[in-house]
């Protein structure tokens, strides 16, 4: 009940992942990254210990198909994941086990991969590379993220057990990139509509990264936030 886009930007060397799910809580069990290295999703049963195990491989310098091909041998219940892999230089790596529900899949795009379960159709996963790579430049590697979500919603989306649709109950947006002290990192827990909330977060805290990671660096001088928001505000 998962739809999942994981991305690159080649220029800047940002990885990133959104995602959308009627489970709670997705940001806490479904992905993994390490600036400069790769981003993964654990997800359908989700075991985020593989995700921990295929970014430490990764991190040791073990190749993507061999770092998969190590952590679904020591996962249990394999047949059960799916799981996406995008390595920081762009490859791909995907298991989806043969227990995932339908419509289980993923397609690969330009810097970009989308992968899902229980999904309406394959068309979603479609919908979500071309809404990661269609938007006018520039524009940033979140809200690429965050286009590809709102195109697969529009698609279709997940759905239940009987075939119905289901709302998106949680939602979550993650960049990192390799010079920043700490990632860009949103979430919405349990809504009615995560997809727009995660948006709407998001707007809310993108004018105030460079704040935090200013005040990370030395606060000694820093205006208060509120000040800091009324500079920008004004401008």
């Amino acid at each position: 009940m998962t739809f999942t886009i994981l991305g690159r930007d080649p220029d800047t060397g940002e990885l990133g992942i959104a995602i959308a799910t009627y489970s709670l809580a997705v940001g806490a069990t479904c992905p993994k990254i390490a600036a400069g290295v790769g981003v993964v999703t654990s997800q359908a049963s989700a075991d985020p210990s593989i995700g921990t195990e295929l970014i430490e491989l990764l991190t040791r310098g073990v190749e993507p198909a061999d770092a998969m091909k190590q952590a679904i041998a020591n996962a249990s219940h394999s047949e059960f994941r799916q799981v996406g892999l995008l390595a920081a230089d762009g490859r791909i790596q995907v298991h989806t086990g043969v227990n995932t529900r339908n419509f289980s899949g993923h397609i690969a795009g330009e810097n970009c991969l989308a992968i899902g379960n229980f999904l309406n159709d394959e068309n979603v996963l479609i919908a979500m590379v071309a809404g990661f790579e269609n938007l006018d430049e520039p524009v940033s590697l979140a809200n690429r993220l965050l286009g590809a979500l709102y195109s697969g919603k529009t698609a279709g989306g997940q759905r239940g057990s009987d075939g119905s649709h289901l709302a998106e109950r949680s939602a979550y947006l993650l960049t990192v990139a390799p010079d920043e002290e700490f990632p860009i990192d949103v979430r919405v827990d349990f809504s009615d509509d995560a997809i727009q909330d995660l948006a709407k977060a998001f707007g809310a805290y993108r004018p105030m990264h460079d704040y935090y990671k200013a005040r990370a660096h030395d606060p000694t001088n820093l205006t208060s936030q509120d000040e800091w928001l009324k500079r920008i505000n004004k401008g």
